[in-house]
């Protein structure tokens, strides 16, 4: 697992609209450019906020990515603290 991988794609998506879109209309071309083994692929595309947030996300990285990825904050918030 590469925590500085996925980390470098959250702040991306975060970052620059383009790719946040890009992760909804081609997201495995967009994972490409990114090396990450694919349990953090499969959190990346289920956009599962308690796995990243499991894997060492930043949680403050995560809701930035979160937001820009369409998620309001309180399903965002709903689901850090959902049982697991």
């Amino acid at each position: 697992m590469s925590q500085y991988q996925l980390s470098r794609l959250l702040r991306d998506i975060a970052r620059d609209a383009e790719i946040a879109l890009r992760c909804h209309t081609e997201l495995p071309a967009v994972l490409k450019n990114y090396n990450l083994d694919e349990v953090e692929k499969d959190a990346v595309k289920n956009w599962s906020i308690p796995t990243l947030y499991d894997m060492g996300i930043n949680p403050l990285l995560l809701l930035t990515s979160s937001m820009a990825m369409g998620t309001d904050i309180r399903a965002y918030t709903a689901a850090l603290n959902e049982k697991r």
